[in-house]
């Protein structure tokens, strides 16, 4: 079995620009991802943020039938 140098010029010629463009594309997702994404999305909000979720406390008494309510409004409508 006998390799041709043009051959073998071939695959590394590939393998050459196939990393070349795999660095590139993970250079550039890396970029947009450091620009676009916060950098701590769980930090305390600024401003008039208001508190979405409410802890329940078991000492205190629970509205049983507004949490149903609720839930079967995030049910049919999604929201």
């Amino acid at each position: 079995m006998r390799v041709s140098y043009r051959r073998l010029m071939e695959v590394l010629r590939f393998l050459l620009l196939f990393v070349t463009c795999t660095l590139l594309s993970y250079g550039i997702i890396s970029f947009l991802s450091h620009t676009f994404l916060p950098s701590n999305p769980y930090h305390v909000p600024d401003g008039e943020a208001v508190k979405v979720v409410k802890l329940i406390h078991s000492s205190e008494p629970q509205d049983w039938e507004g949490y149903l309510t609720r839930l079967q409004l995030f049910y049919v409508t999604g929201e």
